[in-house]
């Protein structure tokens, strides 16, 4: 899984998932085959070198701006659709994260609930109140006026 941003224009952004594919020595850089658009898009992915302070002392780490991603939370996975997807909804600590999670999916043949909870499907009580409010409103008539 990419990690920043530095490849936006490309349609690559922090969260896309992509496999690596081969590495570059003399460059100390990574080939990556990233899934963008329902296509695939090779990349060269070089070290990032990050510099920062650390108990007053400067400091730097150098890596790639990849991660393993053998799982996502549900937050990582907003605006990714993702086909064959394995989803455990069980410690659900937010209203709507359910449905982000399904949401990811094209079809209902492609996720796979490994574990579920009925609490994992909450709504906040914010948003019940909100749509109330809208209904009451779409029950009222328009005032006409004919001037």
């Amino acid at each position: 899984m990419y990690l920043n941003n530095s490849l936006i224009e490309k349609g690559i952004c922090n969260g896309t998932i992509g496999i690596v594919t081969d590495f570059d020595k003399d460059t100390q850089s990574v080939q990556v085959a990233f899934c963008v658009q329902s296509a695939i898009v090779h990349r060269w992915v070089p070290k990032h070198t990050s510099y920062f302070y650390a108990s007053g002392q400067k400091a730097s780490r150098t890596q790639f701006p990849l991660q393993n991603s053998f799982a996502l939370t549900i937050h990582k996975t907003q605006g990714l659709t993702l086909q064959n997807t394995t989803i455990s909804l069980n410690d659900i600590f937010s209203p709507g994260q359910a449905y982000v999670a399904i949401s990811r999916c094209p079809s209902w043949d492609s996720p796979n609930i490994s574990a579920l909870h009925k609490a994992a499907f909450t709504t906040d009580p914010d948003v019940v109140r909100e749509y109330e409010r809208l209904h009451h409103i779409t029950e009222q008539t328009l005032p006409i006026n004919y001037s």
